[in-house]
């Protein structure tokens, strides 16, 4: 095919590695279906805007290939070469290739389609014989048809070579100038030939201090002052492609195929220049084309000399004898000066009124859900392993309410997926661990094990391994209930408390939820209790082998997990022999330890797990059931309860800090002026954490406090995350009553950096990242470490203070290296907390913009380009939790939703995208689906408590994203 399309790249594409060759031809046929829709006469500048994001959205598999290629064949004219037009027919062909690349391949070349298709309509628009505005211009001009060819190269050389990319800034900063320079080359030879269809791509700068008038211009009919004004354009182009030759020299000797690739293009053009330079009077393109024996030569001498650069420079010089040159440094504008701007989008009165109501809609939809006391607290549902979880604990204790059970029984049912199973999220696969704990629950709940939906739920389980291929938490609810034996869950006796700091394993060294699960978990490992279970209910009926003699209960997951597994065996056969004494002193050390943070009202950790594991833990150590302390326990765990007239759940905790942040900042985007927002920072305020113990204090014992929880209360736990929300929100406040705590705020968290300039959600540098090979881990959730959305919010505030803090201007710099360093090669950033890559960009993006990030720097460019791709034939935008199994499928799923769509909004806004189609068509998907109500709703669930384990539904996300999205849109299109 390529043959057919182009001689000449198919003489200089099969010199690169064949690892390269394939790609790039492939990259070349994309291009030249561009260039078919630029070339066609008969299309008109909005048809050929539209196929050309239709044609990347072919490539980002949004659309379909061969729908495209017959819409676009229809609508070439007989002026589109033969061979053009079956290169269109075979767009499914070309794009099936290409769908086979890597992730960052694709990316790359959809990036270079995509880039090049908008700058080539744009400039057909303004094209004309009058000529560019001036040399900027001309740049911008040669970047989309040139420059972005040798950044999409660039890439894919970096990605082959980790040589290559070591370098990679430097080639990305000369790949542009190459790209100009060969660009450039071909204008001055085409000079005639554009001006002969009505163009002309020269600057008018260059010759405005002469007389010539580029609109007059005919071959000749100029004079000396033309040539003049061609000679210093012959120098710049010179220029540009002595940065060519330092980007060939920059690739490894060894790479002489990529070496040749470049070389054959710079030594044609440079020999062009020269034609072009000694012959200014030329009249036709033919009359300074290189001859076939230039390309020739330019091919063996560059054969010869390719892994020599004395050689190369050498040649290069006597191939631009003569010729004029400016100084290269001088040339090199970074990528992002050249980025055009699409039009601005007209909003009609109508639906500038429109858009006004539906977000008044959603402002007293939003202040209507606010609590009197000046905060908001949304539902916060979990899979059916929590709701599971709690009628598992009921009759463990022997406390079984039937009327509640009755109630969570119905919401289990509800939730049990076509395949038998229960899933982590709506609309996912079934998970075994999740499907053994609700099918435990409704068994014990008093549903026939006969009954159609159990025989299903059973049947799917058998067929997934049964219930010895559950998860580790699992196992543990099914060793207390005397189902499997205590060697089928790992060794963690309580004396594991007793090891120093220094050991391999310490508290200190996992995560906060991991040790508030941990502690009052090793009580129950080491006494061993077993449920009351009035109802005497077991489920023998989900093994495949009888659990007493089942060997597998652990996979090995890696050497080292080995390791871990061999020791943890080893351990259950000694633990007879640990001496009373020491196990007493073990006891004794857990339950200090966990009833020190028991955290009144609040619960152990304020999470659900940790608080069940605390309660039974409170039992088995003998506090009667009166007890204060245990009284207190029961309380946290039944405050998680939502209960309606039918059906029941239980949440994994409350978040009323983080709805409260987020609320906020919505308003104050939509509604500035809005009373609420003083009410709630008020209530925000009150709660900030400052002198209170904290586990965190063991990494920086003298750190003053300053953070905020995430739940109502979570005294010993303070949140990075929601203190960097609850600060961007009093900061926008600009009410000077705030500043100590910001600054109380500020301080605190930069002394949580971690060592590599992030920011993990509770605790800094919780990286310790062998733990998560022992068998306790198999959730791989063990550890905190920094994420990009966390050190995002970190970020805003950080930059607020650093004018006047040198040490918050260390941490920031820092944090900003860290957020540059994990941007993904498709351009988006991981969302830790978030689902998932959407909700990842959008937070760096906007810390980006709120420290001032210009909107052309190069890794904002990626991201808003990647979000444009990403965005939905409806307009909105959506992204399963499957990504976090599959990075394949980043940015896409099922559908779209309203949540997601604003983050990808605003990412867009914060990104400098405040033109072109995309905002204006995801407001339009915002305001369609907005309910009766002023809210939005739907089944989704919106972010991971633990990437592939454990997943949350904010049900307050859809109910302040869209209007802080719409809002700020407002304030985009100039509507009051």
């Amino acid at each position: 095919m390529l043959q057919s399309v182009s001689r000449t790249f198919a003489l200089t594409i099969p010199v690169l590695p064949p690892e390269l060759s394939r790609v790039v031809a492939n990259a070349y046929l994309l291009c030249r279906i561009v260039d078919t829709i630029e070339d066609e006469p008969e299309l008109d500048l909005a048809a050929k805007r539209d196929l050309c994001e239709r044609f990347v959205g072919v490539i980002s598999g949004h659309e379909s290939a061969e729908h495209f290629a017959d819409r676009l064949a229809q609508r070439l004219s007989a002026r589109t070469s033969v061979t053009d037009l079956a290169l269109v027919r075979d767009t499914a062909r070309v794009v099936g290739i290409t769908h086979r690349f890597t992730a960052s391949q694709q990316e790359a070349l959809r990036t270079c389609v995509s880039t090049m298709g908008r700058g080539m309509v744009h400039f057909q628009q303004r094209g004309s014989a009058r000529g560019l505005d001036d040399l900027a211009e001309l740049g911008r001009y040669c970047y989309h048809v040139a420059g972005v060819v040798g950044e999409m190269l660039t890439r894919l050389f970096c990605e082959y070579s980790p040589a290559i990319a070591a370098k990679r800034d430097t080639l990305m900063r000369l790949a542009v100038s190459f790209g100009q320079g060969l660009q450039m080359t071909n204008i001055l030879k085409d000079i005639w030939e554009d001006r002969a269809r009505g163009f002309c791509w020269l600057p008018r700068d260059q010759f405005a201090t002469t007389a010539v008038d580029l609109e007059r211009l005919a071959p000749g009919v100029y004079g000396e002052d033309f040539e003049h004004g061609l000679a210093r354009l012959v120098a710049i182009a010179h220029g540009h492609l002595e940065n060519a030759l330092r980007y060939t020299l920059l690739i490894p000797a060894r790479e002489t195929g990529i070496r040749n690739f470049c070389l054959w293009a710079l030594g044609m053009a440079v020999l062009t220049l020269r034609k072009i330079h000694r012959r200014p009077d030329f009249s036709r393109g033919d009359q300074v084309k290189i001859s076939r024996h230039s390309v020739r030569a330019t091919v063996v001498l560059s054969r010869m000399a390719a892994g020599y650069d004395p050689a190369l420079q050498l040649l290069f010089r006597l191939a631009g004898s003569g010729l004029p040159s400016v100084p290269a440094d001088t040339l090199l504008t970074p990528p992002q000066a050249h980025v055009l701007r699409p039009e601005r989008q007209e909003v009609s009165p109508e639906r500038a009124r429109q858009l006004d109501e539906a977000i008044a809609r959603a402002r007293r939809s939003l202040l209507a859900r606010q609590h009197a006391d000046g905060y908001w607290c949304f539902e916060l549902e979990a899979d059916c392993t929590i709701p599971a979880e709690y009628v598992l604990m009921m009759h463990y204790m022997d406390e079984i309410d039937p009327v509640l059970q009755a109630k969570i029984a119905v919401y289990l049912r509800e939730r049990q997926g076509a395949h038998g199973g229960w899933p982590l999220y709506y609309g996912g696969a079934a998970d075994v661990s999740c499907s053994v704990k609700a099918y435990f629950a409704l068994k014990l709940a008093g549903d026939d094990t006969e009954a159609a939906h159990m025989r299903r739920a059973r049947e799917l389980i058998l067929s997934m391994g049964g219930a010895a291929r559950a998860n580790v938490f699992t196992r543990f609810a099914l060793a207390l209930f005397g189902e499997v034996p205590w060697r089928a869950v790992p060794f963690i006796p309580s004396e594991i408390l007793l090891l120093p700091r220094w050991s391999p394993f310490h508290l200190s060294k996992i995560s906060y939820w991991s040790r508030t699960v941990l502690v009052p978990l090793t009580v129950l490992c080491t006494l061993k209790p077993r449920a009351r279970n009035p109802r005497d209910v077991h489920v023998r009926e989900l093994f495949v082998t009888p659990p007493e003699i089942e060997r597998n209960y652990f996979p090995v997951r890696s050497r080292l997990n080995w390791v871990f597994l061999m020791i943890d065996r080893i351990g259950h056969r000694v633990e007879s022999f640990i001496p009373g004494w020491l196990r007493r002193l073990g006891l004794q050390r857990a339950e200090r330890w966990f009833v020190e943070r028991l955290n009144g009202s609040g619960g152990l950790g304020a999470i659900f797990p940790a608080m069940v594991n605390a309660y039974e833990a409170l039992d088995c150590l003998g506090y009667p059931a009166d007890h204060p302390l245990r009284k207190t326990a029961r309380e946290a765990i039944d405050r998680l309860l939502v209960v309606n007239e039918h059906r029941a759940y239980c949440q994994p905790c409350e978040s009323p800090v983080w709805d409260t942040a987020l609320a906020c900042l919505a308003l104050q985007e939509a509604a500035p002026a809005e009373q609420s927002i003083g009410r709630a920072l008020d209530w925000l305020q009150a709660r900030q954490l400052l002198d209170q113990p904290g586990d965190w204090r063991e990494e920086r014992p003298r750190l003053a406090g300053g953070g905020w929880p995430f739940q109502f209360r979570n005294d010993h736990y303070p949140d990075i995350d929601d203190t960097g929300a609850v600060g961007w929100a009093m900061l926008a406040s600009g009410q000077a009553k705030y500043a100590g705590s910001i600054r109380r705020a500020v301080q605190w968290i930069c002394g949580m950096q971690s060592r590599n300039g992030g920011f993990g959600a509770f605790d800094a540098d919780n990286t310790h990242y062998a733990l998560n090979a022992i068998p306790f881990a198999d959730h791989g959730a063990l550890l905190d470490p920094p994420t990009a959305d966390v050190s995002a919010r970190c970020a805003v505030l950080l930059a607020r203070a650093g004018e006047q803090d040198a040490a918050c201007e260390r941490a920031l710099d820092a944090c900003l290296r860290y957020l540059r360093a994990e941007q993904e090669p498709s351009g988006a950033w991981f969302g830790r907390w978030g689902t998932n890559y959407i909700y990842g960009t959008w937070s760096v993006l906007a810390a980006f913009e709120q420290v001032g990030i210009p909107s052309s720097d190069p890794a904002v460019r990626r991201a808003a380009e990647w979000l444009k791709q990403m965005q939905r034939p409806d307009g909105g935008w959506g992204e399963d939790n499957d990504s976090y199994a599959r990075p394949e499928t980043a940015g896409t799923g099922r559908e779209s939703t309203a949540f997601q769509t604003a983050w990808a909004m605003l990412g867009l806004m914060a990104a400098g995208e405040t033109d072109g189609p995309h905002l204006a068509r995801g407001a339009e998907y915002l305001m369609k689906t907005q309910g009766a109500d002023g809210s939005w709703s739907g089944p989704w669930f919106t972010a991971p408590g633990f990437p592939r384990v454990f997943y949350l539904k904010y049900h307050g996300y859809d109910k302040y994203f869209p209007l802080w999205a719409l809002g700020r849109y407002r304030k985009i299109v100039g509507t009051q």
